[in-house]
């Protein structure tokens, strides 16, 4: 099998889940109790939580272990703008979210407040002169990923920022699943930030959020108090534990990993490139990232090629994993201007840092049998 929807989720390492059942085995105590043994389970996840904010370049008092990026995503949106609704009722997210941000500002827009989408340009990128048409001094919240997940688009993080600074209460969002290691963040500049084990090699049902004010964000979960009270519950430590390796071997391995996606990348545009009907959305750019690439057969089901390639054992996806069941447009695709056709043809590729050259040119050359035996006839047709 050639695997190629890590954006989706990634194999975990072996030494992940070694300890994994190890922390599970040998620790097994509730970090909360005041016994010896809890105590001592305690120790391991505060382990966790620093080598975590070490790689981020954080102190540890600003991560916060959660069960996903879902969660995080969702703790930091309602609980910034449940500390923040006092001083205004505006807040701004653009269509290219993800959708744990985009249902998240859809349900606060149902409680009252005023939702603005700040607008993309052809490539996905936020648009900074209309981001400050939309400021004003009742915004309290803005949400944009780091990297999109659908097409790759790195965002103007820095500069959004710099923007901010006029708007000192506008808490600033930020969805790193897709970009963490992969793309350079200064997180003092943004005022949360969440990333999910499971998109690194770690292991699904563990996340982190990176609050730089914990202050700043109201509890919308309640109980123990655990996590500082942020997110109450028994803490996961062997899921902590695992996390905390599988960035630090992921760190070890990004430096390599990018040089390897960009050859991959350009393998895949420079042979696809000759092909009339095969559009490439996701363009050789300094401001993409390598490891995802957006594909389209215009007039083909995304649904259809995905199945084609799965008979040849390469997997694939359409969209978002947590989107691709679902039978509308792809609201990231469609911000951008790309056509019905280009959008509803479309299929991701997204590689992992155990993806190898071989695998690629697999896929290559896979995808063009298929298009030459069953959709270049149909695109030309018309049908």
């Amino acid at each position: 099998m050639i695997y190629l929807d890590n954006c989706a989720t990634t194999k975990p390492y072996k030494e992940v889940l070694n300890a994994f059942v190890e922390v599970n085995n040998l620790y097994f105590g509730n970090p909360a109790s005041i016994n010896k043994f809890g105590k001592t389970t305690n120790k391991l996840l505060s382990a966790a939580r620093a080598q975590v904010a070490s790689i981020l370049g954080v102190d540890e008092g600003s991560v916060f272990f959660t069960s996903c990026a879902t969660e995080s995503n969702n703790i930091a949106l309602l609980g910034s703008v449940e500390h923040k609704k006092d001083f205004g009722n505006r807040i701004i997210v653009s269509k290219i979210e993800h959708p744990s941000v985009l249902e998240s500002f859809r349900e606060l827009e149902r409680r009252g407040f005023i939702l603005d989408y700040v607008n993309v340009d052809e490539y996905g990128l936020i648009d900074l002169e209309h981001l400050k048409t939309l400021l004003t001094k009742e915004t309290i919240l803005l949400s944009v990923m780091q990297v999109n997940n659908i097409f790759g688009a790195i965002q103007p993080i820095d500069k959004i920022s710099e923007i901010l600074k006029d708007y000192p209460k506008v808490h600033f969002h930020v969805d790193g699943v897709q970009g963490i290691l992969k793309d350079d963040i200064n997180l003092s500049k943004v005022d949360s930030y969440s990333i999910s084990a499971h998109k690194f090699h770690g292991l699904k049902g563990i996340g982190v959020l990176y609050l730089k004010s914990r202050r700043t964000v109201h509890n919308v979960i309640f109980g123990g108090g655990q996590e500082d009270g942020l997110r109450s519950g028994t803490v996961n430590v062997a899921a902590a534990v695992s996390l905390a390796k599988a960035l630090r071997l992921s760190q070890e391995k990004i430096n390599n990993a990018k040089k390897n996606h960009h050859e991959y990348k350009k393998l895949i545009v420079d042979e696809f490139s000759k092909y009339k009907h095969i559009v490439i959305n996701s363009p050789l750019r300094d401001d993409f990232v390598d490891s995802i690439i957006n594909i389209s057969l215009p007039k083909i089901k995304g649904e259809a090629i995905v199945n084609a390639l799965n008979e040849r054992e390469v997997m694939v996806s359409t969209t978002s994993a947590c989107s691709s069941k679902t039978f509308h447009l792809n609201e990231a695709l469609f911000a951008r201007g790309l056509s019905k056709e280009n959008i509803e043809g479309s299929i991701r590729v997204s590689f992992s840092y155990e993806t190898t050259k071989k695998d690629v040119e697999t896929f290559v050359e896979v995808f063009i049998d298929e298009y030459n035996k069953k959709f270049k006839e149909v695109i030309e047709s018309g049908i």
